[in-house]
């Protein structure tokens, strides 16, 4: 695959971990390098905050986990609220979670600065499927703050595509399971002349973090079992959040080791509230009957809704990409080999940095996320006036201005904003006017950085610009014209270091 020369920050921002991807190419070849903890490891998504707002982040608070519940804040999974609304409350008060966020990227720059002497003063980022265009704008701000300026987004599915991309050549239709700590992603991609279409996506809000808890309930209750005195005896929802906390990290390393080995693990659990310190075996076979209805019944639901999307089958699917820190739990491994057999599954190596690799190579092949369907306003007579074009039109287009003239006396001028064959209406808006007939609207539409379209609607007889009318138009079909990754393919050789991540 051909890149420009360049130097591009790659940042797949997770529920569970966050991975950080540094590309560089010049003309004596290319070097992918890892920036992660001890130089192989993703970042966890983790902050403890103190009383005086002293923060620590990553490993180091999963590795202290008990220490650090005792006096500090800890704070998981805030990625999953972002562009919700919701808050996090942070020693009493609340906190947007694009604040924390912000705090987390700090930290990732502090780290990364004094470790491998780069400064991250700008990033691409990967998102998954179904990250709301109002999510996207609150991982942006929290970048901002953080004083990282955002390059560019793609889609977690496509970053995973480029990233596996001299994997899959020839290869027309290609599933992307991304399965992380908080969500599955899924996406089926169409490749046909350098474009990638997203033929069906499908997210479900289960991951890894979920079998954790699952687990926690379940070794709780073996806890229990080993209790004499049974008026200590309490449900899992009723012990103290900071103790359900260190089971649920307690299993989260066992979860790991279960996985990398197969075989049993003796769990030990001290001071776990009134139930004291125990020990419990955790089998392997306990663990995979646990784990394979949940795959059953949520991970492989899923993925056959995702086919349904598009219309297709195990058969018509060339590849399958496997991403994402739980897709190395043995029962989801088997489980996609009976469905779509060993000759097309792509299994990355560091599957955990493939996203981020992904959202670095996109700056460097040059693609262009393109507009699918064009947008426009369906006049009095149900014909469509574009404003922007399918197939032209990118992130960050800009249309004209277009005046139209009120042609009814009214205080409202009725738009109906819709894709350009109208078959897909998007939006009903109803514009103050000031009744004249000669009164003319001024329209214009952009397509900024989140993929969300916004139209502005000005009327000539209210010339204060805080009396435009600006709507957001999600929902917009985009693809990504990657037609620039060969054009120089063979102009140089990859480095080894790009191969092998």
């Amino acid at each position: 695959m051909a890149i420009k020369n360049g130097s591009v920050i790659g940042i797949d921002f997770g529920t569970t971990n966050t991975s950080i991807i540094s590309l560089m190419k010049d003309d004596l070849g290319e070097k992918c390098v890892v920036l992660g903890e001890d130089g192989e490891f993703p970042f966890a998504s983790l902050l403890a905050i103190s009383k005086d707002n002293r923060v620590f982040f990553g490993n180091k608070v999963r590795k202290n986990h008990d220490s650090f519940s005792e006096s500090y804040c800890l704070v998981s999974s805030f990625k999953s609220l972002l562009g919700t609304g919701e808050s996090i409350e942070i020693n009493g008060k609340p906190c947007p979670p694009k604040q924390i966020a912000a705090e987390y990227f700090k930290c990732l720059k502090r780290v990364i600065a004094k470790k491998y002497n780069i400064d991250i003063t700008e990033a691409a980022f990967s998102f998954p499927v179904d990250f709301s265009a109002q999510a996207r704008r609150d991982l942006i701000e929290a970048a901002i703050r953080a004083d990282i300026r955002v390059t560019g987004f793609v889609s977690e599915s496509t970053a995973a595509y480029l990233a596996v991309s001299e994997q899959i050549k020839g290869k027309e239709r290609v599933m992307v399971v991304d399965w992380g700590g908080g969500t599955l992603d899924i996406s089926i991609l169409e490749t046909k002349g350098g474009k990638v279409h997203e033929l069906s996506v499908f997210g479900e809000k289960i991951g890894g973090d979920d079998i954790d808890r699952e687990l926690a309930g379940r070794v709780h209750a073996m806890m229990c079992d080993l209790t004499d005195d049974k008026s200590k005896v309490v449900s899992f929802d009723e012990m103290p959040s900071e103790q359900r906390d260190k089971l649920i990290f307690a299993c989260e390393r066992t979860k790991v080791q279960l996985s990398e080995d197969g075989e049993d693990y003796p769990l030990t659990i001290r001071d776990y509230g009134e139930l004291g310190t125990k020990t419990v075996n955790i089998t392997n076979a306990m663990f995979e009957d646990m784990i394979k209805p949940i795959i059953k019944s949520r991970v492989l639901s899923a993925i056959n809704s995702a086919m349904e999307r598009a219309e297709l089958t195990p058969a018509g699917i060339d590849a399958v990409i496997i991403a994402g820190g739980s897709s190395n739990l043995r029962p989801f491994a088997n489980a996609m080999l009976n469905l779509f057999g060993e000759d097309k599954l792509i299994l990355p190596q560091k599957s955990g940095f493939v996203s981020a690799k992904g959202a670095a190579l996109m700056p460097l092949i040059g693609g262009k996320c393109k507009l699918g369907e064009s947008l426009g306003v369906m006049m009095s007579d149900d014909t469509m006036f574009e404003l922007l074009k399918k197939d032209e039109d990118v992130v960050g287009s800009k249309s004209p201005v277009h005046e139209f003239s009120v042609v009814d006396n009214s205080a409202e001028a009725h738009i109906i904003i819709a894709s350009g064959d109208g078959k897909t209406i998007f939006r009903k808006v109803n514009v103050p006017t000031k009744g004249f007939l000669n009164e003319r609207l001024e329209i214009s539409a952009r397509i900024d950085e989140t993929q969300t379209a916004k139209v502005t609607i000005h009327s000539s007889a209210s010339p204060d610009e805080l009396q435009d009318t600006v709507v957001g138009i999600n929902g917009l079909t985009f693809y990504y014209d990657l037609s620039g990754m060969n054009d120089t393919e063979n102009s140089s050789e990859k480095s080894d270091e790009v191969a092998n991540v």
